[in-house]
This record gives C-alpha cells, sequence and structure tokens, in this order.
C-alpha cells in the first residue's frame, strides 16, 4: 500500500509538471498527460482501494472536460444531443447592433459580428447578421413584465400577459469563411429594465427555426434559441432620445443554441 501511494502522488507530482508547460494551445498534451496518469495509477493500484477508484473516476470527468474542449473553438456537444441523428451546436455572439430609421415608422434593429466558443474565443473565419424590425407604439411594452404564474407548474392555467408584444427576427450565421452557413426565423421578444444608476439592461430571447443552409448544414432540419443582453450606461425617459442612443449602435453578447438534424438523416 505504501508503494502505491508513493507511485500515486510521484504521478500526480509529474502530471504537475506537464501542466506548468502547457501553453494556450496545449490542451491536447493535457488530455495525453491525463490518460498517462490514469493509466499509471490503474497500474500501480491493483487492489482497487476506495481512494484510487474515486482518484480514477475524478481523472475521467476531468478528461472529458478537456476533450470536449481541446480544440479552441469547438462548437459542437455530442454528449448531450437527444438520440444518435441529433446534433447540438452552442456558442456565443459577439455583435454590434444598431437601429435603423430610427425616427421613422418602420425602424429595425440591424447586427453584425462574429461568433465565438463558449470560452469567448473567437472561430475562425465566422459572421452573424441579424435584424430584428421593430414597432414603435409597441416600445413601452418592453417595460411590463409578466405577471407571477399560479401553482401547479406542470398544467394550465398560465397567465401570457406581457409576453405577446413581440416581433419577428431572422439571424444568419456563417462558419469557415463562409464555407458553411445557418439562416433561422421566428418570433422575438425584447425586454427592458431601468436600473438604479440611471441605465437600463436590454435582452432579446428569440426562437429561430432552421430556413437554409450551406456547406455542412445544406438542407439541414431544426431549431435555435438566442438570447441576447445589452448593458446602456444611460437611459434616456424620452423616446426621440432612446432612439438617438440607439442608433449610435451598442454591444450585445448573445448566446445560440441549436439542435438539428442533417439532411442525409430525414426523409
Amino acid at each position: 500500500m505504501a508503494q502505491n501511494s508513493r507511485s500515486l502522488v510521484e504521478a500526480v507530482d509529474n502530471f504537475g509538471r506537464i501542466l506548468e508547460r502547457v501553453r494556450a494551445d496545449g490542451e491536447r498534451d493535457v488530455v495525453q498527460a491525463l490518460d498517462r496518469l490514469r493509466d499509471l495509477i490503474e497500474r500501480n493500484t491493483r487492489d482497487t482501494t476506495e481512494h484510487s477508484k474515486v482518484v480514477i473516476e475524478a481523472l475521467n470527468k476531468l478528461h472529458n472536460v478537456l476533450e470536449s474542449h481541446e480544440d479552441p473553438g469547438n462548437i459542437d456537444y455530442s454528449r448531450i444531443a437527444n438520440e444518435p441523428v441529433e446534433h447540438v451546436l452552442a456558442f456565443n455572439n459577439d455583435e454590434f447592433i444598431e437601429l435603423k430609421n430610427a425616427t421613422t415608422k418602420h425602424p429595425y434593429f440591424s447586427s453584425h459580428g462574429v461568433l465565438t466558443d463558449l470560452h469567448r474565443r473567437e472561430l475562425p473565419g465566422s459572421k452573424v447578421e441579424t435584424t430584428f424590425p421593430v414597432d414603435p407604439d409597441k416600445l413601452e411594452e418592453s417595460f411590463n413584465w409578466p405577471a407571477e404564474q399560479l401553482q401547479p407548474f406542470d398544467r394550465p392555467p398560465l397567465d401570457f400577459t406581457n409576453t405577446t408584444g413581440h416581433g419577428y427576427s431572422k439571424q444568419a450565421y456563417f462558419f469557415d469563411g463562409g464555407a458553411s452557413s445557418l439562416v433561422t426565423v421566428g418570433p422575438s421578444l425584447p425586454k427592458i429594465a431601468v436600473l438604479k444608476k440611471g441605465g437600463a439592461q436590454f435582452w432579446v430571447c428569440s426562437i429561430g427555426v432552421i430556413t437554409q443552409g450551406t456547406g455542412k448544414y445544406e438542407g439541414a432540419r431544426g431549431a435555435s434559441v438566442y438570447l441576447g443582453s445589452a448593458y446602456l450606461k444611460t437611459w434616456p425617459k424620452k423616446f426621440e432620445s432612446q432612439a438617438k442612443l440607439l442608433a449610435g449602435g451598442f454591444r450585445a453578447l448573445v448566446s445560440t443554441y441549436f439542435k438539428l438534424v442533417f439532411k442525409n438523416d430525414h426523409s
């Protein structure tokens, strides 16, 4: 047992030295080091003590986490797909949004930006373009929040007051320099919370259905959710000033989540 403990300590020390040498692009080295460490522990703890079982289980979990993010820009999460042909994509959008035609009867938000993985690492060759037409007469509804829902929550009734004043938006996502793309359309619901210090937090949540795709996503079928937020340091009280502020543009961070099947997997 003492020899096993010494071997385990030596293995952990060796793993620590490997980690110290790893650079930003060296996650594959970490995964390989975990493999070697796990094998070493298994060889030197043949008695399969509870301690060794716990260590190996922890290493397996860490291995899976690192492997799922081994390549900067990973957005495919196959482990959470439902059944064998579904694919799950998850990424962020770093967008700059402007309110166009702000003083007309037909204003719309126009957005451009890049995609990042969930660690905020930019996806090389990526791009996002979205648009969300807004009805100026319904802007005030963005400040109104739904009523508290009555229990039980697993059955009617439900009160959807202040959730129906939405518009519709379309989103286009481009990957690998435009070699592949996904386009969606669906309802979007904006909400604004005015903050104590005078600014505002702005959200838009969207439900998108895939309309088309190119490259690896040509003919894909599925749906997406899009949740974006922006912090506005100041928020004027009058609509004219609000429109001017939004027309100047602002930064938004968006989380996007797709569940889809490829063309070859549907009839």
